[in-house]
């Protein structure tokens, strides 16, 4: 995974559309995986071989604002942004007289309930409720219903609802129903604090740590990963597990001993005089935190019972730094084979024949293969400057990306690589088309890769990014397949899969989808204006997927006739029809 959480709305109505099916040549059936009700997207995350899933969720209906938080100014505040902001967010309106008055009683309706959700969003310092508001799920596969895993969420005090302000990371599920992942702890509000420049006192939301991996071997008990240095609360992350029990992440080795005397030593930031009358310690804590550990690989080892029997820093790629150089170097260990061969990524010197470094010697972050003790890179500087592996499978042969520049724009190229080679060389398949950005989620046992990539060739920039496809890549026939085509023509109209996330070792893909559902308010209640429901209004949302197999070929459906789309050829037959990217952080979907 390793990376996806976003909000997407947009008005349409329904259009029928008449498909023929007599030609198909359909490889896939699609089936919606999740019927959550309590968020507005899902996304695909892991399955296993048996039936199992992950899924990822975002953006919550009916947030737990706690109104007794926010006084008057803040309420002024409130109001002024939706005044200010209601042109560019097309389905929300300025707060009316009416309105208003509900707010200010801690009852607001669904669109001041929204604006104020955003605001809370926006709003910076230590003084206002936190939002986090991912969540983690599990699918058995007999129900429709997936299980909500709480993490380290909390109930907000004197409240029977939880913060909604961890962000909760599934990273992976076992056959055996180990679940693992990495999350934040809630925000909780301190006692109150007297400021001397303030009237009243004033409350401040802390959270004991800011990451933390952790295990769920019931899907309900959630086991804490704690980092190897854990004061003031350390990071950890989980990014897989094998069969041996053997689990690898990062964990914080060390302190950044500046920033532990900014925090701790008489005089200085946390502890001047000045600074204990603004705010309470633990906030200022809380701030200098992000650049207090150094963090690395890691790698625990569990016993049968879950219980952790040893533990082992794999290091970085760094040797030999000059006795001034005080810079954190960090690794990260992503995935891991039943063999125990490691992969992830780490800094190395950018002139990796480079003996005696500077003090200010240039570094990089390239992939990694963590093996007997080794850390080893591969990575061609002429013609890459960034660089990570992703995932593992067990012969050895894994998969991650290089970031070069294409046209004068950096881009993510997927690899493939043997990691049992004396001197590893990344394989790079040609993906969509030479400017296009190809990033793989997951490689299975039949050596198969299946990750997301951009479909379009226009110069995009932030503000305007390219869609994106999942795709599918066979290393045995050299094959590259847009995923969206092994649907049925009736299937590809209804869905676009923007990422295929996972592939087992029966080739079932773990996806995640575009997909029409009708649009819902921020109470998940119809959607209204003035009260008044608008009949057949729809929103693009995004659902976590579950492709299965039919005959065990690869076969494009060819739907340009039916859908209108224009095609274009790539690679060993692949054909894109151009529907819309997936992004981070809420774009609307493109026709």
């Amino acid at each position: 995974m390793k990376t996806l959480i976003k909000t997407v709305l947009a008005l349409s109505v329904a259009t029928a559309m008449a498909t023929s099916h007599a030609e198909e040549a359909v490889s896939y059936n699609i089936t919606e995986l999740t019927s959550v009700d309590n968020v507005v997207n899902s996304y695909g995350v892991q399955q296993t071989n048996i039936g199992k899933a992950l899924v990822a969720g975002q953006t919550s209906y009916n947030f737990p604002v706690d109104f007794q938080y926010l006084d008057e100014d803040d309420y002024d505040d409130i109001v002024s942004y939706a005044k200010r902001n209601d042109e560019a967010v097309y389905d929300l309106f300025e707060i009316d007289d009416e309105a208003e008055e509900l707010l200010r009683a801690g009852n607001p309706d669904a669109n001041a309930l929204s604006w104020t959700v955003r605001w809370l969003r926006v709003t910076g310092g230590s003084e206002h409720q936190k939002y986090g508001d991912a969540f983690v799920y599990s699918y058995d596969g007999n129900t429709q219903t997936p299980t909500q895993l709480q993490i380290f969420d909390e109930l907000l005090p004197g409240s029977t609802e939880l913060t909604r302000s961890t962000i909760d990371v599934g990273q992976g599920m076992t056959d055996n129903g180990w679940i693992y992942g990495f999350s934040t702890a809630p925000y909780l509000p301190l006692e109150p604090f007297d400021d001397p420049d303030e009237d009243e006192p004033e409350i401040h939301w802390f959270r004991d740590f800011d990451q933390r991996g952790w295990i769920s071997f019931d899907g309900t008990n959630v086991f804490e990963l704690l980092p190897f240095e854990a004061k003031y609360g350390g990071l950890s992350a989980v990014y897989d597990v094998n069969i041996n029990r053997q689990v690898v992440g990062t964990s914080s080795v060390a302190l950044n001993e500046a920033t532990l005397a900014d925090i701790e030593e008489e005089d200085e930031l946390c502890l001047k005089d000045s600074r204990i009358e603004d705010a309470p310690f633990e906030i200022c804590m809380q701030n200098l935190r992000t650049r207090l550990y150094y963090s690395n690989a890691f790698l625990w080892e569990l016993d049968e019972s879950g219980a952790i029997v040893s533990t082992t820093d794999l290091g970085t790629g760094i040797v030999d730094p000059d006795e001034d150089d005080d810079r954190g170097y960090t690794s990260a260990a992503t995935a891991i084979n039943d063999n125990g061969i490691i992969v992830g990524f780490s800094h190395f010197w950018w002139d990796r024949d480079e003996d005696r470094p500077s003090k200010n010697e240039r570094v990089a972050q390239f992939a990694a293969v963590f093996r007997d003790g080794e850390v080893i890179e591969f990575t061609d500087r002429d013609d890459y400057f960034e660089s990570r592996a992703l995932d593992i499978n067990n012969q050895g042969i894994f998969t991650g990306y290089m970031y070069k520049y294409v046209n004068g724009r950096p881009r993510t190229k997927f690899f493939y690589a043997d990691a049992n080679d004396d001197e590893i060389v990344p394989v790079f398949p040609e993906d969509f088309f030479k400017g296009s950005a190809s990033y793989p989620h997951a490689i299975n046992e039949n050596n198969i890769i299946v990750g997301e990539g951009e479909v379009e060739d226009f110069v995009d920039s932030a503000q305007t990014p390219r869609r994106r496809h999942g795709f599918l890549y066979d290393m045995e026939t050299d094959a590259f397949y847009n995923v969206n085509q092994f649907l049925s023509c009736e299937d590809q109209a209804k869905y676009v899969i923007v990422e295929a996330h996972d592939i087992n070792e029966n080739n079932e893909i773990l996806a995640t989808a575009w997909v029409k559902k009708p649009k819902l308010d921020s109470k998940g209640e119809p959607f209204s204006i003035d009260g008044q429901v608008i009949e057949g209004a729809e929103e693009d949302v995004l659902r976590a997927v579950y492709l299965t197999p039919i005959d065990g070929e690869f076969t494009i459906n060819d739907c340009r006739e039916d859908l209108g789309e224009t095609v274009e050829r790539s690679g060993a037959s692949t054909s894109l029809w151009s529907l819309l990217l997936l992004s981070v952080f809420g774009l609307r979907r493109r026709k």
